[in-house]
């Protein structure tokens, strides 16, 4: 096993941490637009689901780049945020995505974890998967720095 096949295991500060990413996504208009579901939200990780829609593709049929750019930077940042202080608002700093294979399926399935997590800074990655029939895709991959903001 590599370093990268351990999961961490984080202790968030807030108890209430999933009510509170659940609703901070609800308020999220751009998950609206896309139609984003929230599927899953643990210590330091979530599960965004987004289904496939014509108009949120490029000119080939495939999701847009800036789609699935969009949906990894959400999950690194609700995973951040699960594991900040009920207080803490989350910002993306930066983030380098890297696209694999075209994104084509039936649904897409963005997970994003906390490789690392700071007092303010967090270090997040995310990987999008293409689900169609019985096949699971690896089609993107993010890495993010997070920041707390508080007040």
């Amino acid at each position: 096993m590599t370093p990268n096949d351990v999961t961490p295991q984080f202790e968030p500060s807030d108890p209430d941490f999933a009510a509170r990413v659940k609703q901070s996504f609800s308020e999220q208009a751009i998950m609206q637009t896309l139609g984003a579901v929230m599927r899953g939200v643990e210590p330091g990780r979530v599960e965004i689901e987004l289904p496939y829609h014509l108009r949120l593709t490029q000119q080939d049929g495939f999701i847009h780049a800036g789609v699935s750019a969009t949906i990894m930077d959400s999950a690194c940042g609700y995973a951040a945020f699960s594991l900040m202080p009920r207080s803490a608002r989350v910002l993306t700093m930066e983030f380098k995505t890297n696209l694999l294979a075209p994104a084509a399926g039936n649904c897409f399935r963005a997970v994003g974890q906390v490789r690392k997590a700071g007092r303010t800074v967090f270090f997040a990655e995310a990987e999008l998967h293409a689900l169609s029939d019985d096949a699971d895709k690896l089609v993107a991959t993010m890495t993010a720095t997070l920041m707390a903001v508080q007040g």
